[in-house]
Formats: structure tokens, C-alpha cells, sequence
């Protein structure tokens, strides 16, 4: 008739792990005639075992006999309720629970408040633990430990100097949860003076607090401490775990870093260390961010238990490597096998969506996003907004930005250089002001971008007030936006700035020495390119592709063939550079510039590869200037299959043949334009003056000054013509035999 022998068996069967029998047995005591009914000790465990069995139902039918049998404001029944209630995120039935009960001691606070804090409910959490205060419960050490990780969490110095103060008042500060959440809590908040002088004070026979001290020295970027931890660690006794290394694996990402990360490898091997999850994705992340993407393919196919932890580390290493293709397949395998995507694995496929301009599949990740109501995360809403830019659809992408209810640097920066990339330099612009208006803290990164837009414009004014913010801004230019800046001059044609500015950088790397040539490249400047080409060499920096991509073009605009020959031979023999396509295309430029459209076409049909639209379109250029119909015929029936929307290649063929007065081909091009529903761009220019632009189109009549301008324009035509100039017919207009005036553009 005890209820004991039950008891201890459903007890025994939970603590076992062996749950589902426990709650057999538990419904076989209420189903035999003899059995007598459960009691204050029969409950919890009953709970417990319905809550690791997920079966919520099940735990709700033994809540309900608990209230029933008048057991539901005992101490230990109501504990095991409000843990299985706040386990599955019914905080408002733990709390009911909480609330019912007449008695409650450190350990029922320290459920609820534990319960609301793993539901992310911080705030209700702080408001309990001022009330168990308030009703006089002293804290114990589960308290402050729940809450110091909370500190560490979110970066919270203050309150964890508070919890502190706490520990020290109520004796706790020597317990080993307390002292190691305290540790891990000043590592987090940067104060690694004060985590030292704890962990110097702590007893050195725990795992964890040496666990902690790693996690704090590498999150703070002291790897040569964390390494000279994890050696006096083991010299100590103590044998490192899968925490130990998985903290330690992330600082060695460099190429010494490879080598010590394969000696940690080969010590999880020999020591049969076991790889969780967490192991497992720090493995594989330094071998993807070291470049040795075989070995992190083989460590996931050792791999026994696949989880999205493990599968979002595959596709972000995937996109590190340039493997975007790659990257998708991995996400459709993880679909395939069962694993739902978080808002990590989403953020994570979209550069690779974005790599791929793969706008189908981004939109399908965006719906995936919203209905699982992932949108309001800052870097899932981030990647969203660059997957669409790169797709083409800035208004999506701006579109999304706007709706942001919160913006940081980061995703400012994006939508900046979004539009700076795009063509869109005076959105960039306005963005940067707005993004200074609202107090938001630009880095060199922000710099860069919006550099960048002026180039674009091109608007030196702009430029130069950029350039004050940098040398009386309160961040310090890095080697990157200054290379930014002497573009930014280059393009706006003040090449003395530019290289004054180079010249008074304290430190120079590659990108800034390919800057400065391009800059003298880009106006036709190639001996003063060379000059600089030796000067680099000579400071011990190696040309790269983007050095003779400059200097091929640079010759290609002063019509120096021989000189871009040689320069072009130097890249591929001595230097050992493989020409890309657009080294290609800078080289049938130079040959169909110099009116040389035979060795164009031969160079052309001599390519490893199939040509782009950019060599194509290189070519159908240099036909106009030199009236080579037949040649552009061919050139432009590659760009019409190549880029069939491009408006410029059909009204550049116009033009072609209505010089030559084929206006048969005029009209065919009409025809083809209007079957393929191809828009022309109207072209526009713009004019800066006392730092206003003022942009016109053709024809365009709605400037306030517009009659003004026009009857300038009229005098200085008279002007140009009294001093010879003679209008050029194959730009503007030409005369049909009937004496009708055939308008050149379409």
C-alpha cells in the first residue's frame, strides 16, 4: 500500500534516462487495483520524464491530477511544472504555476527566472529578481550565475559589477560557478585585467574556469596567452575537452595558426576527444578559412550527426572560398536530409544567391524569412539587402533598408556601397549624410564606399570635404581609403592631389600603388605609369594583374601598341600573371583603337576562351570610328546574343550604317529594337558649378536657365565654326539622297 517502491522505481528510471518507461509505469500505478495513488515524491519525476519525452500533453494530464490531488503548490511538483512549462516556451503557464504557490524558496525563483532568461525575456527576469529581493529569498549561486551569464552575454558591465558586489556580500564569490561566470563575464566586457586577477585567485582544478580564461584571451584577441593557457593546462593534469579546443581553434586563421590548427586536429585523433557539434564546425572553420577546403569536406564526411550548427559553417566556408555553386548544394542537401534552416543558415546562403545573382532562389529564402518571422535580425535583413543589390534590384534593396527598425555601421556601410557600385553615386551620397545626421559612427570602410561615389559622379567638391573628414575626422585613415582617395582624385582629374596624397602616406601596400598608376593609366600618362611600375618594383611590391590591367589600358588610350605588346608579354612571361578577360579586352582595344581591326579579329580568334560582350563591344566601338561596316556587322550579332538588351550595341549599329547609307540596316535595327522590347537609356551630362550638378538630357527644356543655356550653346557654335570646325555627320546627322535629315540616334 506505500507508495515508496513505485517511487523508487520511476525515480531510478528517469535519473537512468530511460523516460519512457518511467511514464509507463507511472500510468500502470493509477491502472493496478492494489497500487496506491502518487504523491508529492512521484509527480516531479513523472514531470520530468514527460518534458524530455516533448510530451507536453502528457505533462498537462499529470499537471491537472497534481491539482487534483492538491499537489500543485508543493514545492518540488511546482518546480519540475514551471521548468517543463518554461522548457517549451509556455512562459505564461510557468508563471501561472509560479504564481499559485503559496511558499517559494531560492530554488523555485531561480527556475523561473532560468526559464526567462532562455526564453529571451530578460527584462521579466530582472523584474523577479528584484522581487525574490524584495520578499527577503536570499540569492544563492545558481542565481548569480544565471545572471553573470546574462552579463557576459550581452556585454553588461555594470550590472556585472553589481552581481559581484552581490557575490562578495552573501560569501559567494569563491564558489566555482560564480567565479567562472565572473571570469567569462569581465572577458566578454573586455576588462581582462580584472578576469586575470580573478583567475589568478581561483583554484586551478577545474576544467572550466581554465575553459573560460582561453574563451576570454581569444575573444580579446591574445592568442599567444590562450596558447601558453592551454599549455600550462595540460602540464597542470588536466586534459583539454571539446570546450577547451572548439574556444581555442577559432584564433588560427592565420598561416601559423594552420599548422598549430592540424596539431590540435591530430590530438583530438590520437586522444579520442569527442567531436560535437561545436568542435566539429570550429574544425571544419579553420580549415576553410586557411583555404584547405579538401580537409574541411573530409572532416564533415567523418561526421556522424549533422546539425545546422555544422551545415551553416559548410555554406559560409563554401562562400569564403568563392564556391557559391557548391554553397547551394549544401543548403539543398541539409533540406534533403531534414534539417530546418535557422536565421544563421539563411544569412549564410544568401551571399551565395548574391554571388550567383541567383535572384530566384533570394526570393525564395526571403519568403522562407518572413514566414518564419527571421526578418526583424539585422544580419539576416543585411544580407537580404546585398543579396538583391547584387541581383540588380536596388529598390528591393533599399526598400528593405528603410524598413529597418534598427541600423548599424555595418548596414549602413552596405547599402552605400550598394549604390556606389551600382551607379547610383548621388543616392550613395545622400545616404552618408543621412547616416551622419542620425549620429551613426562611419569607419574606413564607410569612407571607402562613399569615395568611391564621388569618383562616380564625378564631384571633387564632395571628394574634398571627404578628405577633411579624414584628416580632422576622429577615425584615422588606414591604407585602404586613402588608395580610395587617389582613385577618387585620379577620376575627378586632379592627378596632382592624387599624388600628393600618395606620396604623404605613411604606408603603402598594392592596392595603393595600383591606384596611383591607374590614376596616371587613365589619362593617357603610360611613361609616368612605367615610371611608377619600376619605382614599385623597387619598394618591394610585386605587380598584379590589376598593375597591367592599368598599364594595357593606359596604352591603349595614347595609342601606344608596341609599348601595351610589350607590357602585355612582361605580365604573362616574366611576371608568370594568366591574362584574364579583361586583359583581353583592353588588348583588342588597343589594336582596333590604333585602327589595327585585322590583328583585333586575329587576337580575337586566337582567345583560350569564348569573348565577353566587353571585347565585342571593344570592337563594334573602334568599326564606328573607323567605318568598318562588315566587321561591325559580326561584332554586333555576337553582342545581340551576348546582351540582347543592351540598347547602346543596336544604336551603335544604327549609326554605323546610317554613315555608310545603308538606311535598310537603319530600319532593320529599329525593328529589332521594337520585337525585343528594347528601351533605349536617354544619355545625360552633367556640369558641376560653385558645388552644384546640373544634369541635362537631350532636347531637355526643364532647367530654369534652360533658354539661357541654349542661346550660349548658339554662340559659341557660331564661334566654333568662324574659327573652322566642321560639324562631324556620323555623330550627329546625315543628308538622304531626297535631301531629308536622317537623326542619327534612335
Amino acid at each position: 500500500a506505500s507508495a515508496l517502491p513505485w517511487n523508487w522505481l520511476i525515480r531510478g528510471l528517469t535519473m537512468a534516462g530511460h523516460h519512457r518507461f518511467a511514464v509507463l509505469f507511472y500510468v500502470k500505478m493509477w491502472a493496478h487495483p492494489s497500487a496506491p495513488r502518487p504523491d508529492g515524491h512521484t509527480l516531479p519525476y513523472v514531470v520530468k520524464s514527460c518534458a524530455a519525452l516533448g510530451a507536453l500533453a502528457l505533462g498537462r494530464l499529470v499537471h491537472r491530477t497534481a491539482r487534483a490531488l492538491g499537489l500543485d503548490r508543493d514545492m518540488y511538483v511546482g518546480s519540475a511544472l514551471i521548468k517543463m512549462y518554461a522548457d517549451a516556451g509556455l512562459l505564461g503557464g510557468a508563471r501561472e504555476v509560479f504564481d499559485g504557490m503559496a511558499e517559494r524558496d531560492c530554488v523555485l525563483w531561480n527556475v523561473m527566472m532560468d526559464g526567462y532568461v532562455k526564453g529571451g525575456d530578460v527584462a521579466s527576469a530582472v523584474g523577479l529578481f528584484g522581487a525574490m529581493r524584495a520578499s527577503r529569498c536570499d540569492p544563492n549561486f545558481a542565481t548569480l550565475a544565471c545572471f553573470l551569464s546574462v552579463c557576459a552575454t550581452e556585454a553588461d558591465l555594470l550590472s556585472g559589477l553589481q552581481l559581484h558586489t552581490l557575490a562578495v556580500k552573501y560569501g559567494l564569490e569563491p564558489e566555482v560557478a560564480v567565479a567562472n561566470t565572473l571570469v567569462s563575464m569581465y572577458a566578454k566586457c573586455q576588462c581582462l585585467d580584472d578576469a586575470w586577477r580573478l583567475f589568478d585567485l581561483m583554484p586551478r582544478d577545474d576544467l572550466v574556469t581554465w575553459n573560460g580564461m582561453i574563451s576570454g584571451c581569444v575573444q580579446n584577441g591574445l592568442v599567444d596567452d590562450a596558447l601558453r593557457l592551454f599549455c600550462d593546462m595540460q602540464k597542470s593534469g588536466l586534459q583539454p575537452d571539446s570546450v577547451t579546443l572548439a574556444s581555442l581553434l577559432p584564433a588560427l586563421t592565420d598561416l601559423n595558426g594552420f599548422k598549430q590548427g592540424k596539431e590540435i586536429h591530430g590530438y583530438i585523433v590520437r586522444n579520442c576527444v569527442h567531436l560535437d557539434v561545436f568542435l566539429v564546425s570550429a574544425l571544419v572553420d579553420i580549415y576553410f578559412k586557411c583555404r584547405d577546403v579538401r580537409m574541411a569536406q573530409n572532416v564533415f564526411d567523418a561526421t556522424k550527426t549533422i546539425d545546422v550548427v555544422i551545415g551553416s559553417t559548410m555554406i559560409s566556408g563554401y562562400v569564403l572560398n568563392g564556391m557559391s555553386e557548391a554553397a547551394v548544394k549544401m543548403f539543398r542537401y541539409l533540406l534533403e536530409v531534414g534539417i530546418k534552416p535557422n536565421a544563421v543558415m539563411v544569412a549564410s546562403t544568401l551571399p551565395a544567391c548574391a554571388c550567383m545573382a541567383a535572384m530566384k532562389l533570394g526570393q525564395e529564402l526571403h519568403g522562407y524569412v518572413l514566414k518564419n518571422a527571421y526578418e526583424g535580425r539585422c544580419y539576416v535583413e543585411s544580407a537580404l539587402m546585398d543579396m538583391y543589390a547584387k541581383c540588380g534590384r536596388l529598390d528591393l534593396s533599399h526598400y528593405i533598408f528603410s524598413k529597418m527598425s534598427a541600423k548599424d555601421e555595418v548596414t549602413w556601410n552596405s547599402m552605400i556601397s550598394s549604390f556606389a557600385q551600382n551607379g547610383e553615386p548621388e543616392e550613395a551620397l545622400e545616404l552618408f549624410r543621412q547616416m551622419s545626421m542620425e549620429g551613426v559612427k562611419y569607419s574606413n570602410v564607410t569612407i571607402s564606399s562613399i569615395l568611391s561615389a564621388c569618383a562616380g559622379l564625378p564631384a571633387i567638391y564632395y571628394g574634398k570635404e571627404i578628405h577633411g573628414i579624414i584628416i580632422k575626422g576622429p577615425i584615422r585613415a588606414d591604407v585602404f581609403a586613402e588608395s580610395a582617395l587617389i582613385d577618387m582624385y585620379g577620376k575627378c582629374g586632379n592627378l596632382e592631389l592624387a599624388f600628393r596624397v600618395f606620396e604623404f602616406m605613411p604606408e603603402k601596400n598594392e592596392v595603393t600603388w595600383n591606384s596611383i598608376i591607374s590614376a596616371y593609366g587613365a589619362h593617357g600618362l603610360v611613361e609616368e605609369s612605367v615610371s611608377l611600375l619600376c619605382r614599385m618594383q623597387e619598394e618591394g611590391f610585386n605587380a598584379d594583374h590589376v598593375t597591367f590591367l592599368a598599364l594595357i589600358s593606359a596604352c591603349a588610350h595614347a595609342g601606344q601598341v608596341q609599348e601595351g605588346l610589350r607590357l602585355f608579354k612582361c605580365m604573362t612571361e616574366e611576371y608568370q600573371i594568366a591574362p584574364r578577360v579583361e586583359h583581353l579586352a583592353c588588348m583588342v582595344d588597343l589594336y582596333s583603337r590604333a585602327g589595327k581591326l585585322d590583328k583585333a579579329m586575329q587576337f580575337i580568334a586566337d582567345m583560350p576562351f569564348k569573348p565577353d560582350a566587353g571585347i565585342w563591344g571593344a570592337l563594334l566601338h573602334a568599326c564606328r570610328v573607323h567605318r568598318d561596316v562588315e566587321l561591325a556587322e559580326i561584332a554586333s550579332q555576337e553582342l545581340f546574343k551576348l546582351d540582347p538588351h543592351n540598347s547602346g550595341y543596336y544604336v551603335l549599329m544604327s549609326n554605323i550604317n546610317a554613315v555608310a547609307g545603308r538606311w535598310d540596316g537603319v530600319s532593320k535595327m529599329r525593328r529589332l529594337m521594337k520585337d525585343k522590347k528594347v528601351q533605349k537609356i536617354p544619355g545625360y551630362s552633367w556640369v558641376d558649378v560653385n558645388n552644384t550638378s546640373h544634369l541635362f538630357v537631350a532636347a531637355d527644356n526643364s532647367h530654369p536657365d534652360s533658354e539661357d543655356i541654349y542661346m550660349s550653346l548658339k554662340s559659341l557654335l557660331l564661334e566654333l565654326k568662324h574659327e573652322g570646325y566642321v560639324p562631324r555627320p556620323d555623330i550627329c546627322y546625315t543628308t538622304q539622297p531626297d535631301n531629308t535629315t536622317q537623326v542619327m540616334a534612335i
